[in-house]
């Protein structure tokens, strides 16, 4: 009976740490769930020179791909402000890809984003946030958009 409430408490919290996105242009695969920071909904606010934690989870592979490589785009009003991903973070399969590669087409997987500082030139505004995974000869692994303030 315990275990039952203690799930109960801990469904509705989840489904709060939830994140709103989108597909991106590409038709890459969405994630079942993304999770950044504390955001939940369409209220993201993150931090200039503060940690971004992300998990897109249950990402469904449309292709097998021994490699996995990261990009950000930040983009305000439509325009790239010009972030780019730490490189030590580029090669998802080490760093990221639960599990590593290779993928497997029609599995599902999971990617996580740690990176330590955003170093973006974007202070006091609202941005659209761009992830993306790109496999064996360009093939889109996996692709979100969402919005943030950056604060």
């Amino acid at each position: 009976m315990f275990k039952f409430l203690l799930v109960a408490a801990l469904v509705p919290a989840m489904a709060l740490a939830n994140v709103s996105f989108t597909a991106c242009a590409n038709g890459a695969p969405t994630p079942t769930s993304l999770i950044v920071n504390d955001c939940s909904g369409d209220s993201c606010v993150l931090t200039a020179g503060q940690p971004v934690n992300a998990l897109a989870s249950g990402i469904l592979s449309p292709a097998n791909s021994a490699t996995a490589e990261a990009y950000i785009t930040v983009r305000l009003g439509g325009l790239d402000v010009g972030f780019e991903i730490p490189e030590t973070l580029e090669d998802a399969c080490a760093v990221g890809i639960e599990g590593g590669c290779p993928l497997t087409a029609g599995s599902p997987f999971n990617y996580a984003l740690n990176i330590e500082s955003l170093d973006v030139p974007a202070a006091g505004t609202t941005v659209s946030i761009e992830v993306g995974l790109t496999g064996d000869g360009g093939v889109a692994l996996g692709c979100l958009m969402f919005n943030a303030q950056i604060n």
